[in-house]
């Protein structure tokens, strides 16, 4: 027997295969078009994104304007006292605050067109057309609030106690009685002249702010109130029967044009028959690009506090919206006590 055998052949392993270069490139093929997609997504929904961010903001900066004007005009011709510093009519109360008497602070409400108002020269300036307006807003608040409570501050957080116009009215206020010579408050609202600053991107843009400059010794300048503000239109409803009821608002110089008339016994002037204030604003937001154009292609447009629309330039890249808002004047100066 022969002691030598012939070895057993190993079991074969199986082939290892790659890929084809026509598969490769299928694969890459894929593998692209689900890249470009995921991209497509993302700066969609990144887009959309900032486009809510710029709309939520302008309603931020919006609404918080009107709010703030709102409250303002709604304390326009307060007068805390049950009597009138021995005038039976509030409207010579008002007469009498300035010296010399300047006509914005007859009333507690008086407007200027397409101009600012000049706290120095006590009147408007020379108006502009489809400029911002400006408004002066009066009334009277009680001697005895501190400064931390009532309206005892002007818009610029000063007190008005120290205005001049209140020096002789200061410490006239019996203890526990009502006020005999109450305070008077005088804030003047405008737009600030555009101002350019430089946002994200490089990009120069033109901003403006609401701007308020109270009566106190203090307040010697207008002063920024709220960012972001690019138009400030102002308008007034005034009644012309004994029912006060308002059917037609008007600019500051129509009011203006109007008659002084009789109303149950009391002659009033124009600006005494304001009942109500219409107020538009016009925000403005930047930093964060926004679509220029709509789904159709379509260059975009935004509308104006005139009502007129406006095409927006590619070029700009700032949000634009316009608020507006009624407000009714709950103290009429035609009240006799």
């Amino acid at each position: 027997m022969n002691g030598h055998h012939s070895p057993t052949r190993a079991g074969s392993r199986p082939t290892q295969r790659g890929l084809t270069l026509v598969e490769l490139l299928v694969a890459m093929a894929i593998n692209l078009v689900i890249l470009i997609a995921a991209s497509y997504l993302y700066l969609g929904t990144r887009e959309s994104q900032r486009a809510i961010d710029q709309t939520s903001e302008a309603n931020e900066v919006g609404v918080f304007a009107l709010r703030a004007l709102g409250r303002e005009i709604v304390n326009a011709g307060f007068y805390p006292a049950v009597s009138s510093e021995g005038n039976d009519n509030i409207i010579s109360t008002y007469s009498n605050v300035s010296v010399p008497t300047v006509a914005a602070y007859n009333t507690g409400i008086f407007g200027c067109e397409g101009a600012d108002f000049d706290v120095k020269a006590g009147a408007c300036g020379s108006a502009t057309a489809d400029a911002a307006d400006g408004l002066v807003v009066g009334y009277f608040t009680n001697d005895a609030f501190g400064e931390t409570g009532g309206q005892r501050k002007d818009c610029n957080g000063n007190d008005v106690g120290t205005a001049t116009v209140n020096k002789s009215r200061v410490g006239t206020e019996p203890a526990t009685q009502p006020p005999t010579r109450p305070l008077f408050v005088a804030n003047h609202y405008r737009l600030s002249d555009p101002t350019t600053v430089v946002v994200d991107g490089g990009q120069s843009v033109k901003v403006r702010s609401l701007e308020c400059r109270g009566n106190a010794a203090g307040s010697t300048d207008y002063q920024q109130v709220i960012s972001n503000i690019e138009d400030f239109q102002v308008s007034y409803g005034v009644f012309s029967d004994s029912d006060r009821t308002v059917t037609k608002f008007y600019t500051a110089p129509e009011v203006d044009a109007l008659k002084t008339v009789t109303i149950d016994g009391k002659s009033l002037s124009p600006w005494a028959r304001v009942a109500a204030v219409r107020i538009c604003v016009m925000s403005q937001t930047y930093g964060v690009p926004s679509r220029l154009k709509d789904a159709t292609g379509a260059q975009r447009s935004y509308q104006l506090c005139s009502g007129k629309s406006q095409e927006q330039p590619l070029t700009d890249r700032s949000t634009h919206k316009t608020y507006t808002q009624v407000f009714g004047l709950r103290n009429f100066l035609n009240k006799t006590y």
